[in-house]
């Protein structure tokens, strides 16, 4: 670049941002500015006018092949450019790359399990036989399809192809065969990536830690597995009646309406001997599912499971019932309650926050993972068998939030977990308070970001997260980002639910950013946050309160509270007096919001004052030490 050609480029960038700073105090990306002036997005959080969203139908013929612990399947792709652009190739992802020997994953693939990659047969594009020669290039797990000519704006492109790959069994990154006879399928079909309105095609490779980005969809599925398999999946079954036997047939049925837990099949019948569907000449049951509106699919098949059923109302006006199940190996004992948890996270989920009825007709949980974790999908849950039904409840009902984020609204996950593991962090707390796990809202939380906050390990929530790894990516995606909505709800108090709702209504199948939270969050709310926003998630800012006690004598108080490390957290004050009785007094984070480091604190109690703590277990503090009188 020549010296007055630099000189004028650096100019521009020099000179953009100020077009657009005056309308937030926070710093903007240029991709953001550039959507603004584009029109898609808007300064108060809602999509602009020129705002659109491709997507993709999909039919999938997939067979299982438990024998080789493999997959072949055909998929039929009907890509919609709903963009006003024209595109001159297509991105399709092939996740399945990752197990490819030298491929650079997150976490080492053990030996047995790295292959070839994705077994592409055939590529049909309109028609036409493309040779992956000349028209097709593999980068990391996207698969970059050239095109002759390009697509125009409301054009819709039919795509064929057919794939196979092996199915994991060492190297379990949220998929794979999990124990003989169990198989849980994700990133299982070539899936096409995301273009957006901010970065174009989503080339971000999976490595086997960040998750979702998908557009939405409607998926048609068939899937044939032996006939000693049963199959639970992402959509509803559309051939029950072919598929089971009776008694199960009845129960399945039935589970759709039921108050209490059906057993279809129990722990005495969870055996791979006992088998829940027909009998066929062809040893092969091919089952047929329909997910509409939905970002993605996975499915699970298993012999030998006990499956429980229930159903819950989600909408009270309409009587509206979600059927919840769990399906488990028999020695799982912590899931004997899955069924009925899940169900009560459904309602809880529906009617309190966020209060939207549950967007889907079911949730299956299925025992499969066995990192003592989970992971979800649309209608699906992989989850692990813990060790207390404390966890279990937990873990289900973090996986289950997440039908809110990121699937109810397309979130990024791959650039921002926190949007989406903040909220389902957060989201279980009160149900766990109520249900007497917990004495306090987010105390684990709270314990675990204060282990890191401050530092040199510790990441701003805004670094993208596929530029961080292990303990700085876990604490920015979960426990640091449901620590801030805990705090912005007590700022915000009875209108954070309404304001959530709006920010959800605003975004419902739409794909939102930082931004578009943040901003949402300012316009429903009538309060300019960036005063919270900057320093909770785009610094790292350290929470340290400091309790300076000027005087206490008798019943008179006189104290300060100093915000040390400049992190607007609340100000929890209880005073003890010499009869036992405590007083309490908190301040929302709002009280620094005017810029204000210290707190004044004067008044006669009604007692002898005794002690003064201050904070709250789900209050982040590094130095806790300071925060008591007498010291």
């Amino acid at each position: 670049m020549n010296f007055i050609l630099c000189g004028i480029v650096s100019l521009l960038i020099l000179s953009g941002p100020s077009l657009f700073a005056q309308e937030s105090s926070l710093f903007v990306p240029v991709e953001i500015q550039q959507a603004i002036q584009n029109g898609s997005r808007s300064w108060n959080g809602a999509p602009g006018e020129a705002y659109f969203q491709n997507h993709t139908d999909y039919q999938i013929e997939a067979r299982l092949f438990p024998e080789s612990d493999s997959l072949k399947g055909k998929v039929k792709m009907q890509y919609h450019n709903d963009s006003q652009d024209e595109l001159t190739q297509l991105v399709i992802r092939l996740y399945q790359d990752m197990y490819r020997e030298g491929f650079d994953a997150d976490r080492p693939v053990k030996r047995d399990d790295q292959t070839d990659g994705v077994g592409i047969n055939w590529l049909i594009l309109n028609g036409d036989t493309l040779d992956q020669t000349t028209h097709t290039e593999r980068l990391g797990t996207n698969m970059i399809v050239r095109l002759n000519e390009p697509i125009l704006p409301g054009q819709v492109t039919d795509v064929e192809v057919s794939y196979e790959f092996h199915i994991p069994s060492k190297t379990l990154e949220r998929m794979g065969r999990y124990y003989k006879g169990s198989y849980f399928l994700a990133y299982w079909y070539p899936q096409m990536a995301v273009y957006d309105d901010i970065y174009g095609w989503d080339l971000l490779d999976y490595k086997g830690t960040v998750e979702f980005y998908n557009d939405f969809g409607t998926f048609d599925l068939k899937l044939t597995v032996p006939q000693s398999y049963g199959v639970w999946s992402t959509g509803v079954l559309q051939n029950p009646e072919a598929i089971y036997r009776e008694p199960y047939l009845s129960d399945y049925l039935a589970a759709w309406t039921a108050d209490t837990v059906i057993h279809i099949v129990s722990k005495q019948e969870a055996r791979e001997d006992v088998q829940i569907t027909r009998q066929v000449d062809s040893g092969l049951h091919t089952w047929h599912f329909v997910a509409e509106h939905v970002p993605d699919v996975a499915f699970a098949a298993a012999m030998g499971y006990v499956w429980d059923a229930t159903s819950t109302v989600v909408n009270d006006l309409t009587g509206r019932r979600v059927m919840t199940d769990a399906c488990f190996r028999p020695n799982a004992r912590d899931f004997y309650k899955v069924a009925e948890f899940a169900g009560e996270i459904v309602r809880d989920l529906s009617v309190e926050t966020p209060g939207i009825p549950f967007p889907y007709p079911k949730i299956t949980v299925y025992h499969g993972d066995k990192s003592g974790g989970g992971m979800e999908y649309p209608m699906m849950v992989n989850d692990a068998s813990v060790f207390s039904e404390l966890f279990a409840f937990s873990l289900t009902y973090h996986e289950i939030a997440h039908t809110y984020f990121p699937f109810y609204m397309g979130i990024n996950e791959r650039r921002y977990a926190w949007m989406d593991e903040g909220w389902a962090t957060f989201l279980p707390e009160d149900l766990m308070v109520t249900k007497g796990y917990f004495k306090h809202p987010m105390q684990f939380s709270g314990m675990g970001y204060t282990a890191i906050a401050g530092t040199d390990r510790e990441q701003a929530m805004m670094v993208p997260s596929y530029q961080m790894q292990g303990m700085a990516y876990g604490i920015a995606s979960y426990p640091k980002p449901g620590l801030a909505y805990m705090i912005l709800r007590d700022i915000l108090g009875e209108s954070f639910k309404p304001v959530l709702q709006g920010y959800m209504d605003r975004w419902n199948g739409k794909h939102p950013g930082p931004y578009d939270f943040f901003w949402s969050f300012n316009d429903l709310s009538g309060k300019n946050l960036d005063w919270f926003w900057e320093p909770w998630f785009f610094t790292t800012m350290q929470p340290d309160l400091y309790l300076d006690p000027i005087k206490i004598k008798g019943k008179y108080v006189k104290l300060e509270v100093i915000n040390r490390g400049g992190l607007p957290v609340p100000i929890h004050l209880v005073l003890t007096m010499e009869n036992g009785a405590e007083e309490v007094r908190h301040i929302s984070a709002e009280y620094w919001s005017e810029g204000s480091d210290r707190f004044l604190f004067e008044e006669r109690m009604a007692g002898k004052v005794t002690a003064i703590e201050l904070g709250l277990p789900w209050i982040p503090d590094v130095n806790s030490k300071d925060n008591e009188w007498p010291r």
